[in-house]
C-alpha cells in the first residue's frame, strides 16, 4: 500500500497481521510470531556490449544474488493495573 503525504512524499506501508486468542497471567510474556516473508533477487552488472558476448563475457560481468528471510516475533507483557 502506498500513501501520499501532503507534500508529495509517498510513503510505503507493509501490513501483516495476525489473530490469536491466548490467556496470560499479569506479567508474564506472550510470544506472538510466525509471520515470516522472504525475498530472492538476482542481479547482473557488465561492461556493455562485452558482458554479453557468449562465452568471453564472464570476464566482463558479475552476477550476484541476495537471499533474505525475515521472521517477526513481537514479545507483549501485560500488566493488570489497579483501580484508584
Amino acid at each position: 500500500q502506498v500513501l501520499k503525504q501532503d507534500n508529495g512524499e509517498a510513503l510505503a506501508i507493509d501490513k501483516q497481521e495476525i489473530e490469536t486468542l491466548v490467556e496470560v497471567r499479569s506479567g508474564e510474556t506472550l510470544a506472538l510470531g510466525g509471520i515470516f516473508s522472504q525475498k530472492n533477487k538476482t542481479a547482473r552488472d557488465s561492461v556493455p556490449l562485452l558482458g554479453d558476448i557468449p562465452v568471453l563475457g564472464r570476464l566482463f560481468r558479475r552476477d550476484g544474488k541476495d537471499n533474505e528471510r525475515r521472521e517477526l516475533v513481537v514479545f507483549i507483557t501485560p500488566r493488570i493495573l489497579a483501580v484508584r
